[in-house]
């Protein structure tokens, strides 16, 4: 009788575990939309990513909740626009955090999609880069675990590094070694591949975040045979996007190989447009080539060609293959309540999502949004697509403002996908609604005069480096070349500011320990 109840438990459990779809979230980082085969880039190949799609939706209107990389992961692992958490921009040192009104990292205390899931009995892995913290230095940051992770191995971020355990080890470095960038999601998906075998039938929520194609973009030439005939950068770029597709297709054949493809929601995503490319060789993103399919800006921009990426699901039986959506507008801060409503998983009490349960439109089902979209943008406005401070998007109408409402805009997106043609002035009463809307979703963001509240006590900055010359006042001259007043020099800031411009390029670099391509006052006065 006894042996008999626990078999008919075993065989319960069994079968709710079977019933629980396991989750591959697949992000990569600086991808534009245009950088698929399947998006119509005339060179690239992406077979394994085109076969995801024709075995899948792509869901063309999909957004990020912000054009830079922390914030746009904070939305996707909280289900929160990231201004709630205090996330601008990406995680720096100390300083530059203080400086953006930051904190040093995302509170591992909120509510969290892997959280969650694990306390629902999936196991959970994280691989690739992290970027929910910076990596250090003056900051004792989370470790992954502590966001809900039962195996982690990361780049930009604390604890085990990805190249540990890999078979590229002999490769290992950090994201702006030439070497190592080409080879450090080989090395993540390795982790990946050896978490899926390890599993063992229980349900797992996996993140594989791919280093391609953010900077430093990189190929060995054994990488780059695909692509004789290209010519340089968009050689090396094409290589890397296609050893990136090379770690997807192994992916999906590991899920093959054990039978669990039927049971498994495979997403591929962006966490931001592409980078904006730099035009002669040796510049720092001379090999960021990435294409936006025609939209406007890049990465920083609130334009469609900062958030506008790519989303792929493939889920067999209840995600309709081989269909291309155009018309169901998702974001970033969907992606918790969704997979939470697929997994069986139940809300948290007293939790507010920003995002919503998009299930229908995975089904194929028909799909309109019944909420507006909102963006807060608090970086460099270093190229002229990165102007826009505010945005809102109600369904393919969308206003972009700078934070003295002094520049408003206005698209219609069904009909001006490029954001070509200002509709502001000929429709005043949307315009007014749309910019009313946004004041008062402002209200409902932690007050920025109040300054972050720190996790945990940061280890002792150390003491600052003497000046180089006696009385030189490297903090004024900060002041005095920071001309836009926006707390970092960029190169043509810097070289303004020398009386003698010929090594400015390498000195500026000097400068730039953490190469994001400016000079904080910390990187200046610290060098």
């Amino acid at each position: 009788m006894i042996r008999s109840l626990v078999l008919g438990l075993l065989s319960l459990s069994s079968a709710l575990h079977a019933a629980q779809p396991n989750v591959l979230f697949i992000y990569a980082d600086d991808w534009g939309w245009g950088d698929l085969a399947c998006h119509g880039h005339p060179h690239l190949k992406t077979p394994n990513l085109d076969r995801l799609a024709k075995e899948g939706t792509d869901f063309q209107q999909f957004v990020v909740c912000n054009p830079v990389c922390s914030p746009s992961r904070t939305a996707i692992v909280t289900g929160q626009y990231p201004a709630r958490h205090r996330v601008h921009q990406h995680f720096a040192g100390h300083e530059e955090n203080v400086a953006r009104g930051m904190p040093d990292w995302l509170d591992p205390k909120v509510t969290l999609l892997p959280r969650l899931l694990k306390e629902a009995g999936y196991t959970t892995g994280h691989f690739g880069k992290w970027h929910l913290s910076g990596q250090g230095k003056d900051i004792d940051a989370p470790l992954p675990s502590e966001y809900g992770y039962d195996e982690a191995a990361v780049w930009t971020g604390p604890g085990a590094g990805v190249f540990e355990g890999s078979s590229v080890a002999k490769d290992s470095g950090d994201a702006h070694d030439k070497q190592a960038a080409a080879f450090m999601t080989i090395a993540a998906t390795d982790h990946a591949v050896n978490f899926i075998r390890a599993a063992k039938g229980k349900p797992f929520y996996l993140n594989l975040w791919l280093h391609e194609t953010h900077h430093l973009v990189a190929a060995t030439e054994e990488q780059k045979a695909p692509y004789p005939d290209t010519a340089e950068p968009q050689r090396t770029y094409c290589a890397a996007v296609t050893r990136a597709d090379a770690q997807v297709g192994r992916m999906l054949a590991l899920l093959d190989e054990l039978g669990l493809a039927d049971n498994t929601i495979v997403i591929f995503s962006s966490d931001n447009g592409p980078e904006n490319s730099m035009p002669n060789p040796g510049q720092k993103f001379y090999f960021s080539v990435g294409e936006t399919g025609g939209l406007r800006g890049r990465k920083r921009s609130l334009y469609m060609g900062g958030v506008n990426v790519p989303f792929i699901v493939r889920w067999p039986g209840q995600v309709p293959a081989g269909r291309v959506d155009k018309t169901s507008v998702l974001v970033g801060v969907d992606v918790l309540p969704t997979l939470l409503a697929a997994t069986g998983v139940q809300m948290p009490a007293g939790y507010q999502p920003d995002g919503i349960n998009v299930m229908a439109a995975f089904r194929g089902e028909s799909f309109t949004r019944s909420q507006p979209l909102f963006w807060e943008w608090r970086g460099p406005n270093a190229q002229e697509a990165d102007w826009p401070q505010f945005a809102m998007r109600d369904g393919f109408h969308t206003l972009v403002m700078s934070r003295d409402e002094k520049r408003i805009e206005l698209y219609d997106l069904a009909n001006d996908r490029a954001q070509q043609h200002d509709l502001a002035t000929s429709d005043p009463d949307r315009t007014a609604t749309m910019l009313a809307a946004i004041q008062a979703w402002k209200l409902t963001l932690p007050d920025q005069s109040e300054p972050p509240v720190a996790a945990r006590p940061r280890r002792p900055a150390a003491a600052p480096k003497a000046p180089a010359k006696p009385g030189t006042d490297y903090a004024g001259a900060f002041k005095r070349w920071d001309k836009n007043s926006d707390g970092f020099l960029s190169l043509e800031e810097y070289t303004n500011g020398l009386s003698k411009k010929d090594s400015a390029p390498q000195r500026f670099k000097n400068f730039d320990k953490n190469s994001d391509g400016k000079v904080s006052l910390e990187e200046f006065v610290n060098r």
